[in-house]
């Protein structure tokens, strides 16, 4: 601990913030001004100061004088501080404190813990997946003297970060999930990686884990002072043996305990979902509960999204579905959410959905939450449950406020007393209350196909690429067909936060509905006609000129409107790929004209493409490639004495030539986690294509399925309709059992031709396939190049012939 005395007022009550977009309570927070990866927290200490913030917790000089009544505490480490006011924070409390460390399934678990003990204790716990050196803090910070439990989880990504962690949740509790390739590459092996996590338990009064994963349970015995070990596993030698048959539809767990044996059944039947419940299972018994209790109540257990979802709703709405938590911390997050995505709508109303938060007692919470709530600008409330129901009083300064005690209660209301029109709304609730039916009568009815994309795994992506750049090296990303299908303005929104410095469109529309939307980053069109020259000029977008007659037209058009200072232009050349730009033997020539035209157009870049970037074979063709633009734009920048932001690089090149990257490059595929020279093992999949079974049929032998009696049937089948066809991207080629789509985890291949908006497949060996079940089409990059190689194609294919008929849900972790 350092020598700061955290009992002073500058910290007492006071809210952590972070993040200078979640702010809400000026007056009481404490802004630590932390350097991440692309963000420097010491650049929006004007404006929180400005918002009424008046205290700062900085590691860089700044101009005090300008923030007269502002408090500034001068660190030597801004996120040292952060943890070690967690530390001091975490001593006022002595209570039970599980700690889940493990490479998967912690978020799972902890959540089901929860789910598990709520009616026991009042439980703190990680909001969403809080587990890094700062969600951690942030996660402690949380305890109050109500809680009575609880349950945080550690993640760690290189060795000697795990030291920290404990010293700042100091588990009593620990559990080890399992050990896996996750975030591999900061250690040097396995046995390595279980070592440091396993720092997290040094003062545990037990450990919890399976003794079925051998590497764990082989340096658990290595240990100098162990804990009291608690394992699991399917072994007489696990302090509680546990075997498992899976059925059709269920688990059936033979648990030894206390010299009897006692079968209780489960209901999952993957293995993840098993191991998370067994987990939980050891943990209950542990702490005392019975296992007629315990089988009870996990019985109530359901798959639970780890993300908040945004998905569009009944009467031009946008619906944020988070409706199987509600707990305070996880309230505050989703109205951060809320709060950011109304940016995009302002004119919408903002409307919060909330159940009663079953584990935390009236009134001064309900007070809280009003606060919350008015401070985010809510102005329309829907409070269900008893709880609400009784503590109307203290949101009368919602503009609109309507209170059920049941979810039954406000479905039956829906479209009759209350109706939703072009509102953004935020649905959070305790899953008690089956806030699922809530978000079935809100979402616009469509048809059962939807494209998903993660909004964190594009973060991680980019972060990754940006490693591999030199410190001065820009990036422009390609937003480009809607974002490779993903959808380009919620992309672009991530970008701009992330301090990209250029966009790149192929087309004047694709950029015109950017800036329409409010991205102001330098926008490059790859791809304009002169009848556009106009909207290019209105809207701030940077064309790439390519040819002499572009060239001239460009100029003419800036003359003829008396242009003021040159516009801001991209030499394209042509290096070999042969498609658009300058020829080599074209520069002579266009040295001269630009010098004629330059009070007209200033060259803002000149860049080329490399034709086979990707192809290992081609490596000295690409090089040649590379010599020759470098040669062509040194030519043209020398004699027009400019200095342009110069580049070549695609995806595939930052990684193959590494050593070229001029002055920026181009990310584009490589975004979506599709890596084309598979050098880069931590990409993560941006998107996932679902469907969902509209009819379930059996069919006899000898019958035939679909147009052209294709789909030939030997014998007797069950064959499931699904609601997706080629006008949604799911293409004819895909039919007659060249690929399959995954129901409960197992393959099912197609069979007979695809329809425009319907296909079929095979589940007759998927007994427990039903109709309204989930279908995956593609989720992650190896299915995505399976589907590319059955169509002899590439992933960009793929992912860009996905119709704009089909939904976009963008998560958010």
């Amino acid at each position: 601990m350092s020598a700061i005395d955290f009992s002073t007022d500058f910290w007492n009550d006071k809210f952590v913030l972070i993040d200078s977009r979640k702010l809400v309570f000026p007056s009481q927070s404490i802004f630590f001004a932390i350097k991440g990866r692309s963000t420097d927290g010491h650049e929006f200490i004007a404006d929180l100061y400005q918002q009424g913030v008046r205290r700062f917790v900085i590691c860089k000089n700044i101009d005090l004088t300008a923030y007269p009544k502002a408090q500034f505490m001068m660190v030597k480490e801004v996120l040292k501080v952060l943890q070690e006011y967690a530390q001091y924070h975490r001593l006022q409390f002595n209570i039970p404190t599980i700690a889940i460390t493990g490479s998967n399934g912690k978020t799972i678990l902890k959540e089901w813990l929860f789910q598990l003990l709520e009616q026991d204790y009042k439980i703190i716990k990680s909001p969403k997946s809080y587990n890094s050196q700062i969600g951690v803090p942030l996660s402690v910070l949380s305890m109050n003297p109500k809680h009575e439990l609880a349950i945080f989880e550690a993640g760690i990504s290189q060795v000697g970060e795990m030291q920290q962690l404990q010293a700042i949740i100091q588990p009593t509790i620990g559990i080890f999930t399992n050990i896996g390739k996750a975030h591999a590459s900061g250690f040097d092996n396995l046995t390595l990686k279980i070592q440091e996590k396993l720092r997290l338990f040094s003062g545990v009064d037990v450990l919890i884990y399976s003794s079925n994963h051998q590497e764990i349970h082989q340096e658990i015995q290595r240990l100098n002072r162990p804990p009291l070990l608690w394992s699991w596993g399917a072994s007489n030698t696990a302090n509680i043996p546990i075997y498992t048959q899976i059925r059709t539809h269920k688990t059936w767990v033979q648990i030894h305990w206390q010299n009897q044996v006692f079968r209780i059944a489960i209901p999952f039947t993957n293995a993840a979902a098993i191991e998370n419940c067994l987990h939980g299972v050891a943990t209950l018994l542990y702490l005392g509960s019975s296992i007629q209790m315990i089988e009870q109540r996990i019985q109530k257990l359901r798959d639970i999204p780890m993300r908040l979802a945004l998905k569009e709703g009944i009467n031009n709405c946008h619906i944020i579905d988070d409706s199987y938590n509600n707990d305070l911390e996880g309230l505050k997050i989703a109205l951060d959410f809320l709060h950011q995505k109304h940016k995009n709508n302002p004119a919408y109303r903002k409307t919060i959905i909330l159940s009663d938060l079953p584990e935390i007692q009236p009134p001064n919470t309900y007070q809280t939450i009003a606060q919350l709530l008015e401070e985010h600008q809510i102005q329309k409330l829907i409070g269900i449950g008893p709880k609400f129901y009784q503590q109307q009083q203290y949101f009368d300064k919602i503009a609109e406020t309507h209170f059920f005690k049941t979810t039954s209660h406000f479905i039956a209301e829906i479209g009759q007393t209350i109706v939703f029109r072009q509102e953004s709304i935020l649905l959070k609730g305790a899953r008690a209350f089956e806030f699922e039916r809530i978000a079935q009568q809100l979402k616009k009815r469509i048809h059962g196909t939807i494209l998903e994309i993660d909004l964190g795994a594009v973060r991680n992506n980019l972060q990754i690429y940006k490693k591999h750049l030199l410190p001065s090296t820009k990036m422009m990303v390609m937003v480009k067909a809607s974002a490779y299908g993903s959808g380009s303005y919620e992309i672009a929104q991530l970008l701009q936060y992330n301090h990209v410095d250029y966009l790149g469109v192929a087309y004047v529309d694709e950029g015109v509905a950017l800036r329409e939307q409010g991205i102001q980053l330098p926008i490059m069109v790859m791809n304009s006609a002169m009848h556009e020259f106009e909207i290019l000029f209105k809207y701030n977008l940077e064309p790439a000129v390519y040819s002499f007659t572009m060239l001239n037209q460009f100029s003419a058009f800036l003359q003829q409107n008396n242009i003021s200072e040159a516009y801001p232009i991209h030499l394209e050349l042509d290096t070999g790929m042969h498609r658009l730009g300058f020829l080599p033997n074209d520069i002579p020539a266009l040295i001269p004209l630009l010098q004629t035209n330059s009070a007209l157009v200033q060259i803002k870049g000149i860049f080329s493409h490399l034709a086979a970037s990707d192809e290992p074979q081609y490596e000295s063709f690409s090089l040649g490639q590379i010599q020759l633009f470098n040669e062509l734009a040194q030519n043209i920048e020398q004699a027009l004495h400019i200095q342009s932001i110069k580049h070549i690089l695609n995806s595939a090149g930052i990684t193959r030539f590494s050593k070229h990257q001029f002055d920026l490059v181009r990310l584009g595929i490589g975004l979506y986690g599709i890596d084309p020279n598979q050098r880069l093992p931590l990409l993560q999949n941006v998107v996932c294509l679902k469907t969902c079974i509209a009819q379930i049929k059996p069919i006899s032998a000898q019958e035939t399925i679909g147009y052209g009696r294709k789909g030939k049937i030997t014998q007797a089948s069950r064959i499931a309709v699904l609601s997706i066809g080629y006008a949604d991207g799911f293409l004819r080629a895909f039919g007659n059992g060249k690929t399959s789509v995954k129901i409960h985890d197992q393959l099912a291949p197609t069979i007979g031709n695809i329809c425009m908006d319907m296909c079929f497949v095979d589940v007759s060996h998927i007994p427990q396939a039903k109709e309204g079940d989930e279908v995956i089409i593609f989720d992650d990059i190896k299915s995505i190049q399976q589907l590319a190689q059955t169509l002899q194609t590439i992933p960009y294919e793929i992912l860009t012939n996905i119709s704009n008929r089909v939904p976009r849900v963008f998560y958010e972790a």
